[in-house]
């Protein structure tokens, strides 16, 4: 069950008052490089919606002008960890949506005076005019195209407030390090509420939402290790991120815009309409700077200063403490089972220090590879340096091997034979013959490497090949045909020719 709240339309000087702007706030506290003249109304929205408004809470809004709230939904149970109750108030919501957009249109269709105005026409209509708009049909018909609805995040704002105690200093410094803001820390509050764990449904991972493309450029990421998921590299990587998008930007606004948007969409943004941010999201156009780029810059301030000022919105607050943990590079692959046995390390502790070592080795292949970093509880190092100096001499001499591509490759040493070499990996026997094209299972020799896993990343460049179109191309490798123009600096997605290398994000 739930109940609509429509909001009480005295209001006397638009957002400043009523139910919004309960609580004014303060941006004294954020540096003059990120200036928010021209985004109060939206940091004013994103504010409530990261303290005032929790996950029961569903405001009806637009799209453009969010401070203008059409109605709030009040559900009496929440949606995380429940499918299918999200799925119903999906179909509510989305029905409520519908309702607000015919009312809009009616409005329009039927005229401001007209006497066949009912109450729910009226009262939009004193919406309207109560936060200084006229209610023209060529506004009317815009609104009726950009009602939005947003879910209030108070409680996962919360978490994330909780959870930044385990890394923000070490972020701070990483950032100070690179000679940046350290303002731009707070980032993840809106990408992630700092859960390194999270994925998007786009695909992005981290608590900075790196997507793969991007993510390359700066880390490790394939079968074995996805440094996104590294809080520690995830950070550093953010750092040189950022430092590239105001280099070539020039602009604090524009580079934080650029985290979400992409630096070569924000680049032919900058191009038509020079730094001004407030009039590249008023007046760009591209389809894919929707609303989520157009606020992202907006969502950053409000999350600086909640972030800031957290007592203000949540009293006091019991932080995690900051992570202890002592890290080493691993200069060549080490068994894992070697590992456990001689350090008495916890094979779930380490999970837990090392998020970016994924599945494929706890479960599979039980190697360790090399250039991977391992944290270890700080107290524990010695165990851990003792087992690395006492693993196996095969793994020393290569035995074992990560190529760039992310592929696991097997040298065969004297003795070995397809059967142990499956055993010791996880794998089988006709996996392996397979992926080498052994016929004889007992023809191998010395020195020889198998392919053991083959790599799980796709090709990040692709040659325009005859019949190709970039759509095409966006289908195969599963990525939008904005992101693959928009990578590529493509303007016409009709104008490609053969032989073109495309890069993949």
């Amino acid at each position: 069950m739930f109940r609509w709240m429509v909001l009480l339309f005295l209001l006397q000087t638009g957002f400043q008052s009523g139910l919004l702007a309960a609580d004014s706030f303060s941006l004294d506290q954020i540096s003059d490089q990120f200036p928010y003249q021209g985004f109060e109304e939206k940091i004013e929205f994103w504010r409530s919606v990261f303290t005032h408004y929790g996950e029961r809470d569903v405001l009806f809004h637009d799209e453009e002008s969010p401070g203008l709230i059409y109605h709030i939904a009040k559900f009496e149970k929440g949606v995380v960890g429940n499918p299918s109750e999200e799925r119903r108030q999906r179909k509510i919501l989305k029905q409520k949506q519908r309702e607000l957009e015919q009312i809009l249109y009616q409005i329009r269709v039927l005229g401001i005076n007209s006497r066949k105005l009912n109450s729910q026409h009226k009262r939009i209509i004193e919406l309207l005019r109560s936060q200084g708009h006229s209610p023209t049909s060529t506004l009317l018909r815009r609104l009726q195209k950009d009602v939005r609805y947003q879910r209030g995040i108070k409680e996962k704002f919360r978490q994330g407030l909780v959870r930044s105690g385990r890394h923000l200093d070490r972020m701070k410094r990483v950032f100070q390090q690179h000679a940046l803001p350290v303002e731009l820390v707070f980032l993840p509050h809106v990408e992630s509420s700092f859960d390194y764990r999270a994925y998007s449904k786009r695909g992005a991972a981290g608590q900075w939402q790196f997507m793969r493309g991007t993510g390359r450029q700066f880390m490790k990421i394939n079968r074995s290790i996805d440094e996104r998921l590294d809080p520690v590299r995830s950070t550093e990587a953010a750092a040189q991120l950022f430092q590239q998008n105001y280099k070539v930007l020039g602009s604090w606004p524009l580079a934080v815009t650029a985290f979400n948007h992409g630096q070569n969409g924000m680049r032919r943004a900058k191009k038509r309409f020079g730094d001004d941010l407030v009039k590249i999201t008023q007046q760009y156009r591209s389809r894919i700077f929707g609303f989520a780029s157009k606020n992202f810059y907006s969502e950053f301030l409000a999350a600086v200063e909640v972030a800031r000022n957290y007592k203000n919105y949540f009293g006091d607050l019991q932080m995690d403490p900051p992570l202890q943990f002592y890290s080493v590079q691993l200069t060549r692959s080490c068994p894992l089972n070697h590992l456990l046995r001689a350090s008495s390390l916890d094979e779930e502790v380490l999970k837990a220090y090392n998020p970016q070592i994924r599945p494929h080795v706890w479960k599979n292949s039980r190697v360790l590879p090399a250039g991977a970093y391992l944290r270890v509880p700080r107290g524990q190092e010695s165990q851990l340096l003792t087992a690395l100096e006492t693993a196996p001499a095969a793994a020393a001499s290569g035995e074992i091997v990560t190529a760039a591509d992310g592929s696991t490759r097997y040298r065969v040493q004297w003795g070995d034979d397809l059967s142990s070499i499956a055993n010791t990996l996880g794998t089988s026997v006709a996996k392996l013959q397979h992926s080498n094209g052994i016929r004889n299972a007992n023809r191998i020799y010395p020195g020889q490497l198998l392919l053991v896993e083959g790599p799980s990343e796709r090709p990040t460049r692709y040659r325009v090949r005859w019949g190709d179109t970039l759509e095409k191309i966006a289908l195969k490798f599963r990525v939008s045909l904005r992101l693959l123009q928009d990578t590529n600096a493509i303007d016409n997605p009709h104008k490609i020719f053969l032989g073109q290398v495309l890069l993949i994000p």
